[in-house]
């Protein structure tokens, strides 16, 4: 029996190593030049292989590529870099992506083709940018890995304001992406609502400029200081500060906005992932629904709330925090926050 059993033991060991010979043959990231040029050829992108070999892309050195580098190397579409993406994800061994396939019930927008993003932009009233992105070969997987500047420089939502409501829009059909109904009275706003608010607090000089980004009440809140600087031209740090101030007056939600966030990705999408942006949305808007419920929460929560985005986070994130109450014998404001978290769980599992 042990002879079997050493016999068995050898068989798997070697059988083991095989496979991760196989691995190891599979993952360019550890390719040669010529290698990557072989793989290109595979993946669709055989035109490039000249631009590679001429700037010696190896394996390494393709692992490290980024979409600007793609950008410089002749890959022009937005949904040509996002497909080489994740191709190129797909090739090495170590890469994970986010599961965003939608559970039942939900729009599939990963299958969404490049005319069925048209139609979906149509929809939600972006259809003045259907053109530019399919120009540039927008298509499901594409749409929900796009970023700001990509948005604002490529892809023709050139405005503030619309960038603001489209990853609104986008939020409602990415799993795993809550996006509470705003019930305040800001949200109805209109444009001449936020000029007339601007004007009161002293900032009415940019007011046209609000005006021309189409900014209204729903997207006011998620205006950054960096926003008011580049695109509405805001130059006085101290009306920078007084936005956020006066902001903050009108509704205590609005004091919650992601500070670390505005200075990771200015506070916007700001060139980071559109989910990154949406999983830091989403902790600012559940601010104001945690109020209205009397939980407590203590500082950082909602730091810890903007890294969840699946059920079985945050049902490990509500069990953390009732026994970190335990531990310290003082459980009162984890066990609020405990509950908050259980029941945002339970939300998107209805949902989903």
């Amino acid at each position: 029996m042990r002879a079997v059993l050493a016999s068995a033991v050898v068989v798997a060991l070697a059988s083991q190593a095989r496979a991760e010979e196989v691995d190891a043959a599979k993952d360019v990231g550890v390719a040669n030049v010529e290698e990557v040029a072989s793989w290109l050829d595979e993946a669709g992108f055989g035109d490039l292989k000249k631009a590679f070999a001429k700037n010696v892309i190896d394996g390494p050195a393709l692992r490290e590529i980024t979409e600007e580098e793609l950008k410089e190397l002749g890959v022009k579409k937005v949904g040509a870099r996002k497909l080489f993406g994740r191709l190129l994800c797909e090739a090495l061994p170590d890469c994970e992506r986010p599961d965003l396939a939608a559970p039942e019930g939900m729009i599939n927008v990963t299958g969404f083709s490049v005319a069925e993003v048209g139609e979906w932009l149509t929809d939600e009233g972006f259809g003045y940018a259907v053109k530019n992105f399919a120009s540039h070969t927008v298509d499901g997987p594409a749409l929900l890995d796009l970023n700001e500047d990509e948005l604002k420089l490529e892809l023709g939502v050139s405005k503030l304001g619309p960038r603001r409501r489209f990853a609104r829009r986008l939020c409602a059909v990415m799993p795993g992406c809550r996006n509470p109904k705003r019930d305040d009275e800001v949200a109805a706003w209109s444009a001449s609502d936020v000029a007339n608010w601007l004007e009161e607090k002293g900032m009415g000089k940019y007011k046209k400029a609000f005006a021309n980004h189409e900014v209204d009440g729903l997207t006011l809140p998620d205006i950054s200081e960096e926003d008011l600087k580049t695109d509405l031209a805001m130059g006085e740090i101290g009306l920078r500060k007084r936005y956020r101030t006066e902001l903050c007056k009108l509704d205590k939600a609005f004091c919650q906005r992601d500070r670390e966030g505005e200075t990771a990705g200015d506070a916007g999408l700001g060139g980071v992932d559109l989910a990154q942006y949406l999983q830091r949305a989403q902790a600012f808007l559940s601010a104001k629904e945690k109020r209205a419920d009397g939980a407590q929460a203590e500082a950082g929560a909602e730091e810890e709330k903007a890294q969840y985005i699946s059920l079985d986070d945050l049902l490990k994130a509500a069990a953390q925090r009732r026994a970190e109450g335990s531990a310290r014998g003082d459980g009162a404001a984890p066990a609020g926050e405990a509950e908050e978290l259980q029941r945002m769980a339970a939300d998107i599992g209805a949902e989903a």
